[in-house]
C-alpha cells in the first residue's frame, strides 16, 4: 500500500497561566516561571492511501523552548519564532516527500533533512529533533488509523516499517518485535516532580501564599492525597544546597510506601568534579536516601555530556549510581555514544522522536542480552492533555515502562485548557484516564497510578479528531504573541 500526505495544518492551543511558579532548580537560574503558560503546538495531517481512502493524523507538544535551547542571550520571543520557523520548514519537507510505503520510510527521507536544516540555521539538535518528531507522530497516527490498528499492534506486527538496525546497526540480528510485551502496558505509576521552588511541607507554604483551588500544593499533600511513591527531584548544581534540599525531601518522602527517587540536574553541574563530589557526599552523608535513588538524569551540560574525555570519571560515578542522558539526546546516535562513555540510560520523550525511542529500546534490549545494565526512563514534566499526554502514554505502553514523570496536573488545573468540545469527547472516550472533581476534570490518579486502557484504539492514542477551530493557526499565533522587534 502506498500513502501520500495531502495537506498539513499547524495550530496552537494556548493555555491559562499555571497554578504556581516553577523552576528547574539550577542555582542562580533566571528561569523561574511564574504562572507558567504552556502553548501546545499541534499538527493536523491528512494522509491518503492508494485505494482512495484518507484520514487525519495529529501530534502535539508544548513549545518548551527554555528546555530545548538554553544558550544565553537568546530571548523567549526569539526562540519561539525560530522554533515555529523550523516547524514550518519541516512541514514543507514532509509535503514535498511524495508517495511512501511506510511511516518509517518517510521518516528516513525527512528526518535527516530537518536536522540539516536546523544545523544550517544554528539550532540545537534537540530543537530540530523536536520539530521532526511532531510530523513523524502525525503520520504514524494517520497510517495506523487507515489500517484500523492501535499503534502498539502496528509496531508489533511490523506495519509501520520500523527497522531499528537502520538507526543502531548492531541490533541487526535482534528479533525486536518479539521482544515487545504481548499486550501494551496500560497502567503507570506517576513520578511526581519536585521543582526548585516547590513546597515540601506545610511549613514551606504560609496560608497567604496558598492557591486554595482544592488541589494538593505541597509534596506532603501529594503523598497523602494521591498515594504517590515515585519522585523526581530537581537539583541545582550547588553541592551544599542540593544536599540540604535532599535531606528535606527525604524527611517527607521516607513516609511513602517503598519510595523511589530520581534526580534531575537539567545540565546544572557545569563542573564534572563538583558533580562527582555531590554523588560522593550524598552517598556518605545520606545513605538511606541515596539507596532509594534509581538514577541521576542529565547532570552535565549537553556539550560536555558526550565528550569522550569524561569517560573515566563518568564510569567511576556510574558504579555507585546509574546516570541517564536527556538534553544531550538530540541526535539518533546519542544513546549509543553515551553508553560508550559510561552512561547507562536515556530518557524516552515523544518530543525527541518516536522512532528514536523505539530504536533506543531495541539497543537497550540488545545490550541487556549481552549482560550490560542499560535502561530507558519515561520523562516529560509538562505533558498536557489531550494529544501530547495520550500519545506519550501510548508509546510508554510499547516500551513497557513501570513509571513516568507526569506533572502537568500539578502545574495546571485539570482539563481547563481544553475547549468544551474536546473536554466532552475526552471524558466520554477515556473514563479510566480522567475523573471529575468539583466542576473540572483531572488526571485520575489512584494509589499513585493511572490506567489508560482506553487509549489503545485505532491510531496513536487519539480516537477523536481535535477541535481545530478552537485553536489558533501557528503562523498567526507567533506574529501575535512573539513579534519580531
Amino acid at each position: 500500500m502506498a500513502y501520500r500526505i495531502q495537506r498539513i495544518e499547524l495550530f496552537i492551543r494556548e493555555t491559562l497561566p499555571g497554578r504556581m511558579a516553577f523552576s528547574l532548580g539550577k542555582q542562580g537560574s533566571v528561569d523561574v516561571q511564574e504562572g507558567l503558560v504552556s502553548p501546545l503546538g499541534h499538527v493536523r495531517m491528512i494522509v491518503s492511501e492508494s485505494d482512495g481512502n484518507e484520514t487525519f493524523g495529529c501530534a502535539a507538544d508544548r513549545l518548551s523552548v527554555r528546555w530545548l535551547d538554553k544558550r544565553p542571550g537568546r530571548s523567549l520571543d526569539l526562540k519561539r519564532r525560530e522554533l515555529v520557523w523550523l516547524i514550518e520548514q519541516a512541514r514543507e519537507i514532509y509535503l514535498a516527500a511524495g508517495e511512501f510505503e511506510s511511516p518509517f520510510e518517510l521518516w528516513q527521507k525527512c528526518h535527516p533533512k530537518i536536522m540539516k536544516l536546523g544545523r544550517d540555521a544554528n539550532q540545537e539538535s534537540l530543537t530540530s529533533s523536536f520539530a521532526s518528531a511532531l510530523f513523524e507522530r502525525a503520520v504514524v497516527d494517520a497510517v495506523c488509523r487507515l489500517q484500523d490498528l492501535p499503534v502498539f499492534l502496528a509496531v508489533k506486527m511490523g506495519r509501520i516499517g520500523f527497522k531499528p538496525a537502520a538507526i543502531h546497526p548492531e541490533v541487526a540480528k535482534l528479533d525486536w518485535e518479539k521482544s515487545l510485551p504481548r499486550y501494551p502496558r496500560a497502567e503507570f505509576s506517576i513520578r511526581h516532580t519536585v521543582g526548585g521552588l516547590d513546597p515540601i511541607s506545610k511549613d514551606d507554604l504560609p496560608a497567604d501564599k496558598r492557591v486554595n483551588d482544592g488541589l494538593p500544593e505541597t509534596l506532603e499533600e501529594y503523598i497523602q492525597e494521591d498515594g504517590i511513591r515515585f519522585f523526581k527531584v530537581k537539583v541545582s548544581g550547588n553541592v551544599d544546597a542540593d544536599l540540604a534540599r535532599m535531606a528535606k525531601v527525604w524527611s517527607v518522602v521516607s513516609r511513602a510506601l517503598e519510595p523511589v527517587i530520581t534526580l534531575d540536574a537539567n545540565e546544572a553541574y557545569e563542573d564534572l568534579g563538583a558533580f562527582a563530589e555531590f554523588v560522593r557526599r550524598f552517598e556518605a552523608e545520606q545513605t538511606g536516601c541515596f539507596q532509594h535513588v534509581e538514577y541521576i538524569e542529565q547532570p552535565l551540560p549537553r556539550a560536555l555530556t558526550l565528550d569522550p574525555k569524561t569517560t573515566k570519571q563518568i564510569r567511576a560515578i556510574s558504579e555507585s549510581k546509574r546516570l541517564l542522558i536527556d538534553e544531550a539526546d538530540g541526535n539518533v546516535d546519542a544513546f549509543r555514544r553515551a553508553l560508550d562513555i559510561g552512561y547507562l540510560g536515556t530518557s524516552h520523550k515523544n518530543c525527541k522522536g518516536f522512532f528514536k525511542s523505539l530504536a533506543n529500546h531495541a539497543l537497550m534490549i540488545h545490550r541487556s542480552l549481552d549482560g550490560h545494565d542499560t535502561f530507558l526512563s519515561g520523562e516529560d514534566l509538562q505533558n498536557l492533555p489531550i494529544v501530547p499526554l495520550q500519545q506519550d502514554f501510548a508509546t510508554l505502553g510499547i516500551l513497557g515502562l513501570e513509571h513516568c514523570e507526569r506533572n502537568g496536573h500539578h502545574y495546571n488545573f485539570g482539563l481547563q485548557l481544553l475547549s468544551e468540545k474536546d473536554k466532552a469527547r475526552a471524558v466520554k472516550r477515556h473514563p479510566d484516564l480522567y475523573v471529575k472533581r468539583g466542576d473540572e476534570w483531572f488526571l485520575n490518579i489512584v494509589d499513585g497510578a493511572v490506567e489508560c486502557h482506553s487509549i489503545h484504539g485505532p491510531g496513536f492514542g487519539i480516537q477523536d479528531e481535535p477541535d481545530w477551530p478552537s485553536m489558533m493557526p501557528m503562523s498567526q499565533w507567533v506574529k501575535l504573541r512573539h513579534p519580531a522587534a
